[in-house]
């Protein structure tokens, strides 16, 4: 008998959690996560059969997958248990509008600015190789479009929250001041991570967290002007794809560039 009112209990303390203790339990999971990382990479001497694993394919796939269920899960735990919106997530009753013309114009004219100031980098960098096949391609633009998805549905999770709140406190423009609130939420989790600051300082490593931080930016005015969470995803899909590659092969050269000269 308690096996079977076991679920729904559990269900129910779940949902009687307050909304920011979701989003708090979210980046708690991230710092902790990251430290013990930047830890084990600092000292280099994690149990060497642990650290040869994380290195091996899967082990990097594990850890993508387990970053992936990070991003997605909290999010969807709370739209099933009712605890977030999805019109304030932008997932239902989308409107074909004014809004969500601007928000196309400004994905298209964001995109434009975003390629050329890439091509710009890559022409100031060493020439490299962005795949090694084309089935390294679609592998790479499979991951990254999933992984565009899973930061767009946790950002737009963090927006609810906020907005639910500030609607509940009466706050003027609760939906305006709440997306820029979680950008500055998500600016604030990903500085609790020692490893950002390690590639902020490194030569060829920050242009990809500089190109992220660009689209949390216009994601955060396309669901301003449109309302809608699949927008700002393809936005960010198609941004991943065309350009963090290209980032991603000149930042690879470089770092093998300054292995050789600590070596």
């Amino acid at each position: 008998m308690f096996q079977a009112f076991a679920p729904s209990l559990q269900a129910e303390t779940l949902a009687d959690l307050p909304t920011w203790a979701w989003v708090a339990g979210s980046i708690a999971i991230y710092v902790v996560s990251s430290l013990v990382l930047w830890l084990g990479q600092r000292r280099g001497n994690l149990h060497s059969s642990l650290a040869s694993f994380l290195g091996s394919p899967g082990g990097t796939l594990l850890g993508w997958l387990a970053r992936l269920v990070w991003l997605i899960a909290p999010g969807y735990a709370a739209l099933l248990l009712d605890i977030v919106s999805p019109r304030l997530m932008g997932l239902s009753q989308i409107e074909i509008d004014v809004g969500l013309g601007q928000g196309v114009m400004l994905a298209l004219v964001a995109l434009g600015l975003l390629t050329l100031a890439v091509v710009g980098y890559r022409r100031s960098q060493p020439a490299s190789p962005v795949y090694g096949s084309h089935a390294d391609r679609l592998a790479v633009s499979a991951r990254l479009a999933l992984e565009s998805g899973g930061l767009q549905w946790q950002w737009a999770f963090y927006r609810a929250v906020l907005v639910a709140a500030l609607l509940q406190q009466g706050a003027a423009n609760p939906v305006y001041l709440g997306a820029w609130l979680t950008v500055a939420v998500v600016t604030i989790q990903g500085a609790l991570n020692p490893l950002l600051w390690r590639d902020l300082r490194t030569p060829g490593l920050a242009a990809p967290r500089l190109l992220r931080a660009a689209i949390l930016v216009v994601t955060t005015q396309i669901y301003l002007l449109s309302r809608n969470f699949w927008l700002a995803w393809a936005f960010h899909a198609a941004a991943a794809i065309l350009l963090e590659p290209r980032l991603r092969a000149t930042s690879d050269l470089q770092r093998e560039m300054n292995a050789t000269k600590n070596g």
